[in-house]
């Protein structure tokens, strides 16, 4: 009996082992449980730049659910003022993913970003943004897929009172395609044109961003990742390098 009982824990033990798939980060349909430590620098054209780290943990129960938190731990050099920024949670929900076909994966989320950043100490925007959206995969060639994401985007009225901050909610929208390129089978390439529309209707705020990511696999758990995201119309810049764990 105790024989059979050790021979199956081993045929168990062998199965789980030989079922671990190979971590393919580059598509965001591919969900991981991972710990992105982010250094972070932005730079503003009013001079208000900030810097510190940026935690973003992923927990992925199954390949269908997604959860993400996210919380920044800044400075802003114009203040000199050190603290928290804003938080962010993610669901993503995949209901349907076969990268054999064109239409590769399909699914909803929602993004929300809570005001906990203190707005004086220019940590914080001073507002929630709720962004629902739908993600689709379009599977081009196996060095090459694209995900156009069409969202829309929920701006709370400030929270506080201050001079320069919009008094009343704003409905808007973004429209982004994520186009992952890769290079090997350690590093990938994320190339990805973002278009918002932070007030339909009424004075629209339009922008065009684009953001880059080049991703290099360390060993089967650890990656180097690298970020940038433009927004040229404001000149705003992000740059992030970060560490990424596999849980």
């Amino acid at each position: 009996m105790k024989q059979f009982i050790s021979l199956f824990t081993l045929l168990l033990l062998s199965n789980f082992i030989f079922a671990q798939e190979e971590i393919d980060a580059s598509k965001p349909t591919n969900f991981y449980t991972q710990l992105y430590n982010h250094l972070e620098y932005n730079y503003s054209k009013n001079g208000a730049d900030t810097y510190g780290y940026r935690a973003e943990f992923m927990f992925a129960p199954s390949d269908a659910h997604l959860f993400l938190a996210e919380m920044p731990l800044l400075h802003n050099t114009e203040t000199g003022k050190t603290g928290i920024g804003d938080f962010r949670a993610r669901y993503f929900y995949l209901p349907y993913k076969n990268y054999d076909k064109f239409f590769g994966a399909f699914g909803p989320s929602v993004d929300i970003f809570a005001p906990t950043g203190n707005y004086d100490d220019g940590l914080g925007s001073g507002a929630w943004l709720v962004q629902p959206g739908v993600t689709v995969g379009l599977m081009i060639a196996d060095w090459i897929q694209m995900f156009p994401i069409l969202s829309y985007q929920y701006t709370s009225a400030p929270v506080l009172e201050r001079p320069g901050l919009f008094q009343d909610p704003q409905h808007g929208m973004s429209f982004q395609i994520i186009t992952p390129i890769i290079l090997s089978e350690k590093m990938f390439l994320q190339v990805t044109p973002i278009y918002t529309a932070s007030n339909i209707g009424m004075e629209r705020n339009d922008r065009y961003i684009q953001e880059f990511i080049a991703q290099y696999a360390l060993s089967d758990k650890l990656q180097l990742s690298g970020f940038y995201r433009g927004v040229f119309k404001d000149d705003n810049h992000t740059a992030r390098l970060a560490l990424v764990v596999f849980l």
